[in-house]
């Protein structure tokens, strides 16, 4: 039984370091998709202007 539980914590810890690292990935590909929709919509006033 001790090693059932000592197994459950150390799941229980990976998940804790995969959500963490996850969210932090995936907040900065929403970031890289925010900007590259901004650069398309501006893009075509950048190249006007020149």
């Amino acid at each position: 039984m001790a090693k059932l539980r000592w197994a459950a914590a150390g799941v229980l810890l990976f998940l804790v370091i995969a959500v963490d690292f996850t969210s932090k990935l995936m907040s900065v590909l929403a970031d890289g998709v925010l900007v590259a929709g901004v650069v398309m919509l501006l893009l075509p006033l950048l190249k006007a202007t020149k």
